[in-house]
Protein backbone atom coordinates (compact mmCIF):
# COMPACT_ATOMS: atom_id res chain seq x y z
CA UNK A 1 0.00 0.00 0.00
CA UNK A 2 2.83 2.47 0.93
CA UNK A 3 4.81 2.06 -2.68
CA UNK A 4 1.40 2.84 -4.31
CA UNK A 5 1.53 6.40 -2.27
CA UNK A 6 4.63 6.92 -3.76
CA UNK A 7 3.13 5.98 -7.49
CA UNK A 8 0.15 9.00 -6.61
CA UNK A 9 3.47 11.32 -5.80
CA UNK A 10 4.28 10.74 -9.71
CA UNK A 11 1.26 11.49 -10.71
CA UNK A 12 0.48 14.64 -8.57
CA UNK A 13 3.90 16.15 -9.72
CA UNK A 14 2.54 15.27 -13.24
CA UNK A 15 -0.64 17.16 -12.40
CA UNK A 16 1.41 19.89 -11.28
CA UNK A 17 3.42 20.17 -14.01
CA UNK A 18 0.65 19.53 -16.42
CA UNK A 19 -1.26 22.65 -15.04
CA UNK A 20 1.55 25.07 -14.13
CA UNK A 21 4.67 24.65 -16.56
CA UNK A 22 4.81 26.04 -19.64
CA UNK A 23 6.47 22.50 -20.37
CA UNK A 24 5.64 20.52 -23.67
CA UNK A 25 3.40 17.43 -22.96
CA UNK A 26 6.74 15.31 -24.13
CA UNK A 27 8.78 16.89 -21.81
CA UNK A 28 6.27 16.55 -19.37
CA UNK A 29 5.88 12.38 -20.16
CA UNK A 30 9.68 12.66 -19.87
CA UNK A 31 10.36 13.86 -16.23
CA UNK A 32 7.02 11.99 -14.97
CA UNK A 33 8.63 8.54 -16.61
CA UNK A 34 12.14 9.51 -14.80
CA UNK A 35 10.50 9.88 -11.50
CA UNK A 36 8.51 6.72 -12.18
CA UNK A 37 12.05 4.92 -12.80
CA UNK A 38 13.05 5.99 -9.57
CA UNK A 39 10.30 5.08 -7.44
CA UNK A 40 10.23 1.72 -9.16
CA UNK A 41 13.87 1.42 -8.54
CA UNK A 42 13.43 1.77 -4.94
CA UNK A 43 10.89 -0.26 -4.63
CA UNK A 44 12.72 -2.73 -5.66
CA UNK A 45 15.58 -2.33 -3.95
CA UNK A 46 13.29 -2.48 -0.94
CA UNK A 47 11.79 -5.65 -1.91
CA UNK A 48 15.43 -7.73 -2.51
CA UNK A 49 16.70 -6.19 0.82
CA UNK A 50 14.22 -7.66 2.65
CA UNK A 51 14.36 -10.69 0.74
CA UNK A 52 17.63 -11.07 1.86
CA UNK A 53 17.27 -9.85 5.18
CA UNK A 54 14.64 -12.94 5.53
CA UNK A 55 17.41 -15.47 3.81
CA UNK A 56 19.42 -14.83 6.19
CA UNK A 57 17.07 -14.19 9.18
CA UNK A 58 16.13 -17.83 8.38
CA UNK A 59 20.20 -19.16 7.85
CA UNK A 60 20.43 -17.81 11.42
CA UNK A 61 17.60 -19.77 12.80
CA UNK A 62 19.19 -22.76 10.93
CA UNK A 63 22.61 -22.43 12.17
CA UNK A 64 21.47 -21.57 16.08
CA UNK A 65 19.46 -24.35 16.26
CA UNK A 66 22.17 -26.55 15.43
CA UNK A 67 21.91 -27.58 12.08
CA UNK A 68 24.49 -27.28 9.28
CA UNK A 69 24.47 -25.09 6.21
CA UNK A 70 26.72 -24.96 3.10
CA UNK A 71 28.57 -22.10 2.20
CA UNK A 72 30.91 -21.75 -1.27
CA UNK A 73 30.45 -25.58 -1.08
CA UNK A 74 31.80 -26.31 2.61
CA UNK A 75 29.44 -27.39 5.52
CA UNK A 76 29.17 -24.79 7.86
CA UNK A 77 27.54 -25.92 11.81
CA UNK A 78 28.04 -25.00 15.38
CA UNK A 79 31.23 -26.98 15.57
CA UNK A 80 33.63 -25.67 13.24
CA UNK A 81 32.33 -21.98 13.10
CA UNK A 82 30.85 -19.07 15.15
CA UNK A 83 28.28 -17.11 13.72
CA UNK A 84 28.66 -13.29 13.99
CA UNK A 85 25.78 -11.32 14.51
CA UNK A 86 27.45 -7.82 13.90
CA UNK A 87 28.50 -8.57 10.41
CA UNK A 88 26.09 -11.69 9.51
CA UNK A 89 28.96 -14.22 8.90
CA UNK A 90 30.18 -17.25 10.17
CA UNK A 91 34.08 -17.38 10.90
CA UNK A 92 35.96 -20.50 11.67
CA UNK A 93 37.00 -21.79 14.73
CA UNK A 94 40.88 -22.16 15.41
CA UNK A 95 41.07 -25.42 16.15
CA UNK A 96 38.99 -26.34 12.74
CA UNK A 97 39.82 -27.23 9.24
CA UNK A 98 38.95 -24.06 8.08
CA UNK A 99 40.63 -21.66 10.76
CA UNK A 100 39.46 -17.91 10.54
CA UNK A 101 38.18 -18.27 7.06
CA UNK A 102 34.84 -16.28 6.53
CA UNK A 103 31.35 -16.93 4.70
CA UNK A 104 28.77 -13.83 4.57
CA UNK A 105 25.64 -15.78 5.73
CA UNK A 106 23.41 -14.34 2.60
CA UNK A 107 25.47 -17.06 0.51
CA UNK A 108 24.53 -19.54 2.48
CA UNK A 109 22.18 -22.31 2.05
Amino acid sequence: MGYLVWFGIVLVVFMWMHYFTALTLRQKGFVSLILAMIVGNAILYNIMNDLESKHVHAIELKFTNGKALICNNVKVDNKTFTYSVGTQSFIGNKDSSYPQQIFSASECE
